[in-house]
C-alpha cells in the first residue's frame, strides 16, 4: 500500500488491520458481486486529506494537507491481485496462491467447502469489477484525480447502471488542503459547492456509498449508507467551536508551521516578501492570513474585512442571509488565469441524463431518478437565487450532483428525525458551474505542492517564474521536500512516450492536454495568462521566504 502513496498506520484498538491512514471499515455493508451484507473496506476523508513531506531523511505528516497518492494504480493493482488469486483457484497443484488468501479470510472456518465457497464469493466480485467501465483519457498518477469526472461516473453511471452517463477520465486535480476551508462561503476547491454537508455526501457518494435508486418516491428513494451526523461532526471538527469574525482567530483546523527541523526563515528576507505579497498577491488571495491572525493575536482589519453573511433570494424572492460570517473568497475567470480548462470544462459542459427511458418491452418506461427538489445557483451577475431542479435527459452535471446530494441528505434527515437546522447550518445549497477557479488564502501553501489545480508546477519559485522556464515534465511519487524553491525535489525527464518511469514514479508531461502548465504567469509579455509583471529572482525568493512564515 505505501508504494502507491499512502501512509502506514500501525495496529490498534482502532485500527485492528493496520490499515494505511484514510482506510476504514464498516459492519453489515453491501459489496458489488457478493450476495450478503459483510465487512468493507473503503477510504475516509484523511485518504485524499492528509499530505506528508520527505527533508532530510524525516518524514512530516501534514493534517488536512494534499495526498500523493496514486488511486489509479492502486485500482488496476487490486483488479490484477483479485484476478490472479481467482485464477489460482482453478489450477489444481498450482493453487498455492489461492489457499493463503483462503486462510487468511477464513481462518479457523478454513475447510474444503468453506474454500470453494469463498472461490465463488471472489468470482462475483471479481465479475462486478470486470464488467464496470474504466476509460481513461488523461493518466492522474501521483497527487492527482479526476475527482470530479470519478464522482459523477460512480453516482449517475455505475449506482445507477445508466452506463450512458459515464465519461473517461480527462482532468485530473491536485487534492486540495482543506485547513480553514469550513468558513469559506464556497467550501469546495473549485468554487462549486457552498454547504459543506453537500460537499462531503457528495464525496462519499463518490467514494461507493450505497444510495438506493429504485424505490418509489418517497418510500426509499435516496436513502444511502452515508453516515451524516458523523459528516457533520467531523466539519465541527475541521471549523472549530467559535466564529473567526468573532473571535477574530480560526479555532479549527489550521495550517502546519514551518518545522524547526527545516532551514530557519530569513526574516528581512520574508519582510521584503511580504510587501511584495500585498503588490501582487493579495488583490487575489486577499490580505495574508498569517499565525498571529490564526492564533487570535494580532488581528488585521484588513483582513477581517473580507468577512460577511451569505446573501440569497428564496423562491418566494425574499432575500435571506445567514446568521453566521463566512469568508468571501475570490472567484478568477479561467481566461485571465490561463490555466489549462480541462477542470473548469467539467463543471461548464458535462451533463448527464437523469430522466426516463425506454426499456425492451413496448410500453413499460423505467423512472428517472426522482430529482425533484429546489436548489440555490449562482447567476451570471452574481446573485444567488433558488432554482427547482428535476429530472432531464441533459441536466447540467454541477447541478443534477447538488440536487441528488440534497435529496439523499433530505431523506436521510426525514428517516432520522435528524435537526435539519443543526445538521446543515442556515447555508443554503447553492451551486455554481464553472464560474472560475477559487484563490484561497496562501496560508501554509508551502505545504501543498505541485502548484497550478492540475499539478502542472512542482514548486512556488517556478510558478512564479515565466512558463517558459518552467519544467516541461518531471516525476510525481516522491514527497521530497525543497525548501528553498518551496516544493517537491524537482527531478526533470524526458517522457518518450512513457507515462511511469521505470521506478514507478509519474511522469507529468505537460504538453498533454489537461497537463498543460501555463498560466498564473508574471511577466512583462501582454497574453492570457499574465496576471503579474516579471519577477526578478530576489524578488520570487523574497515572496517565497514570506509563503513559509504564514
Amino acid at each position: 500500500m505505501l508504494r502507491f502513496g499512502f501512509i502506514g498506520s500501525a495496529k490498534s484498538k482502532n485500527n485492528e488491520y493496520g490499515l494505511p491512514i484514510g482506510f476504514a471499515y464498516s459492519p453489515y455493508q453491501s459489496i458489488k458481486g457478493l450476495p450478503r451484507k459483510d465487512t468493507a473496506v473503503g477510504l475516509t476523508c484523511a485518504a485524499c486529506h492528509t499530505g506528508q513531506l520527505v527533508f532530510k531523511d524525516k518524514r512530516y505528516i501534514i493534517d488536512g494537507g494534499p495526498a500523493v497518492t496514486d488511486l489509479g494504480q492502486l485500482t488496476f493493482a487490486l483488479r490484477a491481485a483479485l484476478a490472479q488469486t481467482a485464477l489460482s483457484s482453478k489450477l489444481p497443484f498450482f493453487d498455492g496462491r489461492f489457499r493463503r488468501f483462503a486462510k487468511a479470510v477464513l481462518g479457523t472456518e478454513y475447510n474444503d467447502l468453506t474454500r470453494v465457497q469463498l472461490s465463488k464469493e471472489l468470482e462475483g466480485i471479481l465479475g462486478a469489477l470486470i464488467d464496470l467501465p474504466a476509460g481513461i483519457d488523461v493518466t492522474e498518477g501521483f497527487t492527482r484525480l479526476d475527482a470530479l469526472n470519478r464522482i459523477g461516473n460512480q453516482v449517475f453511471a455505475l449506482d445507477t447502471g445508466r452506463y450512458g452517463n459515464y465519461v473517461n477520465i480527462n482532468a485530473p486535480v491536485t487534492y486540495p488542503h482543506i485547513w480553514t476551508s469550513s468558513w469559506f462561503d464556497w467550501v469546495q476547491y473549485d468554487g462549486s459547492i457552498m454547504q459543506p454537508l453537500v460537499r462531503n455526501a457528495g464525496e462519499a457518494m463518490g467514494v461507493s456509498a450505497e444510495v438506493n435508486f429504485t424505490a418509489p418516491p418517497n418510500e426509499g428513494r435516496f436513502a444511502s449508507s452515508i453516515p451524516m451526523d458523523n459528516l457533520h461532526w467531523i466539519e465541527q471538527q475541521l471549523a472549530g467551536k467559535d466564529q473567526p469574525l468573532v473571535a477574530k482567530a480560526f479555532t479549527g483546523l489550521n495550517a502546519p508551521a514551518w518545522p524547526d527541523g527545516f532551514p530557519a526563515i530569513d526574516k528581512a528576507k520574508a519582510a521584503a516578501g511580504a510587501q511584495l505579497y500585498d503588490k501582487h498577491c493579495s488583490g487575489c488571495h486577499l490580505p495574508a492570513l498569517t499565525p498571529d491572525i490564526a492564533r487570535g493575536k494580532a488581528p488585521d482589519a484588513k483582513f477581517w474585512e473580507n468577512f460577511g453573511p451569505i446573501r440569497w433570494r428564496g423562491r418566494d424572492g425574499q432575500e435571506k442571509q445567514t446568521a453566521e460570517s463566512v469568508l468571501y473568497v475570490k472567484i478568477i475567470k479561467q481566461n485571465h488565469m490561463g490555466t489549462d480548462p480541462a477542470q473548469g470544462d467539467v463543471l461548464r459542459n458535462r451533463t448527464v441524463d437523469t430522466a426516463g427511458r425506454e426499456l425492451a418491452r413496448v410500453g413499460e418506461a423505467s423512472p428517472g431518478l426522482g430529482i425533484d427538489v429546489d436548489v440555490c445557483q449562482l447567476k451570471a451577475d452574481k446573485t444567488l437565487d433558488m432554482i427547482h431542479i428535476s429530472d432531464n435527459t441533459m441536466q447540467l452535471f454541477a447541478l443534477a450532483l447538488g440536487a441528488t446530494v440534497q435529496q439523499t441528505i433530505n431523506e436521510w434527515i426525514r428517516s432520522t428525525g435528524a435537526d435539519r437546522a443543526k445538521i446543515e447550518g442556515d447555508r443554503p445549497n447553492c451551486l455554481a458551474a464553472g464560474s472560475g477557479y477559487k484563490a484561497r488564502p496562501l496560508n501554509g501553501v508551502w505545504a501543498t505542492a505541485p502548484f497550478l489545480h492540475n499539478g502542472s508546477v512542482p514548486t512556488i519559485y517556478d510558478l512564479l517564474s515565466p512558463v517558459a522556464e518552467r519544467p516541461k515534465a518531471f516525476l510525481l511519487g516522491d514527497p521530497s521536500f525543497d525548501p528553498v524553491r518551496l516544493g517537491i525535489v524537482t527531478r526533470t525527464v524526458d517522457p518518450k512516450g512513457k507515462t511511469y518511469d521505470r521506478d514507478g514514479y509519474f511522469i507529468l508531461d505537460t504538453s498533454k492536454s489537461a497537463n498543460r502548465n501555463t498560466g498564473h504567469e508574471f511577466s512583462n509579455d501582454k497574453r492570457e495568462g499574465v496576471i503579474g509583471p516579471a519577477l526578478s529572482a530576489d524578488e520570487r525568493n523574497a515572496i517565497i521566504e514570506f509563503l513559509k512564515s504564514i
